[in-house]
This record gives structure tokens, sequence and C-alpha cells, in this order.
């Protein structure tokens, strides 16, 4: 599928290359802020000319830099990358005169002041899309797990849907927005996810077909240029072959971020034994998960969360819960996850700080410390 003069997006060999399923990869976008205001400040690109290709990528503004790891069997491997790539980055801020910092949202980050990046990918997205775009300063953690057959890239998309929620309340880290509490624990989500109309909580595909189809109607209309304007919480990656779970706020400490990848990770593998085995279950409507959606961006893991079966509302914390028992099969080391869960979310932390310094400078100090401090040694 394609038109006449250009190839189509999706190569034919997308999830049926052979390579090993299960393998991990992730992306992290930080920000780059002055060291006495504590406002965002470019340099992106000065270290996208200084580095090697693929090391680090840039994310529309000039204060936005990407991680990207490497292809690993384990979070704790994935981790010790993004760690390595962060104390490189970090010696990159300092020959700059910057900060590094990451989190769903810069507490005081005004998007009027910022530079879009001088590619032409970038500079069309802001053609195209103006404002909307310009004010999308925001910074998630995106997981890549690797899938081999079209049709089970499809099932995990839709069931992956369902736990967008539980994803986004573990990961809440983002409670400001231009210098405002926004009375949400994720504003990066009402930012991002509520205003591009290929982001967010994606409808089900009935098929690999359908999928193709989607494609081509934006790809022959001229709507995009690359697949990596599809912007959905939940994205096939063909090019990779992975399926990307994109609903994470970013995290400013390593450990949290070890946690939700080991959490993605063994979701995926549950979700590939279902279908390995032919045990498929059921693929829930938007207007149900929204709902959800909505009580974890407003009140993370302090909300409540509906059960999908019975209809009634569960404190979003046994919810949790109960999908660790659910992610149990997998074998994953999920003990990160449980310290999520006993501790306060990183929003919750960026509120402690407001409320007792009455300054949102000194939440993004704190942010920054934060995002300077790693495991001790034989720990990512």
């Amino acid at each position: 599928m394609s038109s006449s003069t250009e190839e189509f997006l999706v190569p034919e060999e997308a999830f049926e290359t052979g390579a090993p399923e299960g393998m991990l990869g992730v992306e992290e976008e930080l920000w780059l802020a002055h060291p006495e205001s504590m406002k965002l400040a470019g340099g992106a690109q000065k270290i996208l000319s200084g580095s090697p290709a693929g090391r680090f990528s840039g994310e529309l503004i000039d204060c936005e830099i990407e991680v990207n790891s490497g292809v690993h069997r384990e979070p704790a491997s994935v981790v010790r990358d993004v760690a390595d790539r962060r104390r490189e980055l970090l010696g990159w801020a300092e020959r700059l005169s910057r900060v590094l910092g990451t989190s769903g949202t810069h507490p005081i980050g005004e998007w009027r002041e910022q530079e879009i990046i001088d590619t032409p990918h970038y500079r069309r997205l802001e053609e195209r899309l103006g404002w909307i775009i310009r004010r999308n300063n925001t910074f998630a953690l995106h997981v890549h797990y690797a899938v081999q057959e079209k049709e089970k890239a499809v099932y995990l998309f839709n069931r992956l849907r369902e736990y967008v929620p539980h994803m986004l309340a573990l990961s809440v880290n983002s409670p400001f927005w231009q210098g405002e509490y926004t009375d949400m624990l994720s504003s990066r989500t009402f930012v991002f996810s509520r205003s591009l109309h290929r982001a967010g909580l994606p409808e089900p595909l009935r098929s690999w077909d359908d999928y193709l189809k989607y494609v081509d109607y934006l790809q022959r209309s001229g709507t995009i240029l690359k697949l990596g304007e599809i912007w959905w919480d939940i994205r096939p990656h063909p090019v990779l072959s992975t399926i990307e779970l994109r609903a994470f706020d970013a995290q400013t400490e390593l450990w949290r971020t070890e946690a939700l990848i080991a959490l993605g990770a063994a979701l995926c593998d549950v979700l590939r034994g279902e279908y390995e085995a032919g045990e498929l279950r059921p693929v829930r409507p938007n207007r149900e998960i929204e709902e959800n959606k909505w009580s974890a961006q407003r009140y993370g893991m302090e909300g409540v969360l509906v059960d999908h079966e019975t209809h009634e509302g569960i404190p979003t914390r046994r919810a949790l819960e109960r999908f660790l028992e659910y992610l149990q099969p997998a074998g994953r080391d999920l003990s990160g996850v449980e310290r999520i869960l006993d501790e306060p979310a990183g929003a919750e932390r960026q509120l402690e700080v407001w409320r007792e310094t009455g300054s949102l400078v000194e939440v993004a100090r704190d942010i920054a410390r934060r995002t300077r401090e790693f495991p001790p040694a034989g720990r990512p």
C-alpha cells in the first residue's frame, strides 16, 4: 500500500524478522535549564552535533534531549545503559552551563520562550500544528518490547490499551504546568495526549490489515510523512518490530524507571502468553478505559479505577495490587513496582517540596538534584 510515487511507511517484514521476542529498549526525555533561574534553556542541538549518531535524539525544542538506549534482554541492563547516557548528558550540561533534569513537565517552563529545533520534521510540525505543537513542552518515558507475528502484535496493542491507566497512575510526575499547579498529577497527559488529534488512547484494531489501511489513509493524504507522527499511548513500531508503551511520565529517579520497564515487560510477557495459548481476553472500548485514564491523570494512585467486569469502583492502589498479581506468571522482578506503591509518587514529591518552600524554582532544583543521583555500584 502506498501512492505510486512513495514507498509505503510500513515495511513488509514488520514483526516478521525472526528477531528474539521480549527484547527491551527505552527512550527517556530530559530537560535542560539555566542553573540560576532554573528556567528551560537550549543546548540540545549542540549536544547532538557533538555526540555519536543514535546515542541521543532531538525532541521538538532545544531545551529537550532524548536518551536512546540500546537493545537488552533485562530491565536492569536497559537502566544501566540509560544511567551511562545520563552521566554523559550531565557532562554536556556542565560544559554548556546548564542543569539537567527530567519530569513529565518542567515546573516553571515557559513554552513561549523555547526554540523549535531546526529539522525539517519539526519545522513541518510547527507549520502544520502551530500553537498546539509549540506549547507541547512535555517529557515522557517510552518502553519498547519486541514482538514477532503481526496479529500477535495487534493483540498486544489492543490489550495493552486497557492498562494505560495503570501505567499512568504508577508514573505520575507532572503536577505543574507553566508555573501553576493544575490539580492534576500528570499535566503532561493533559498537554500532550489531550490536545493532539493522533495522540492519547487509540481505538482497537480489528486486524493487521486494519492498521495498514489507517497508515495508508494518512500517508496518501499527505497527513503524515513518517510513522512517528502517530503519537498514541500504545503504538506499534513496525520499523523496529516492537510495541511501544508511551503512557509513562518521565521518571526522575532511575529506580522508578527500572520498575516501569519491568512492569511493561511483564505485562507484554503475560499478554504474549495469552495469545500463544489461545486464551484471548476481551478488548475493552475506549469509553470505559478513558474513565480510568482520567482518574489516573487527576489522582495518580490515590483515585478510583472502575473494574471492567463488575463496574465497581476500586481504590487505585488496590486495583494496582491486583494488577501485580495478574503479572506474577511472567516471573519478572516487580519489587520496584511494589516500592512505588509504598512510596509517594513523583508528583507528590514535587508537591511536597512546593508546599515546604513555596517556590517552584526549588521544585525544579530538587528534580535536577534527584536526576543526578545514581544507585550504588552494582545497581543501575
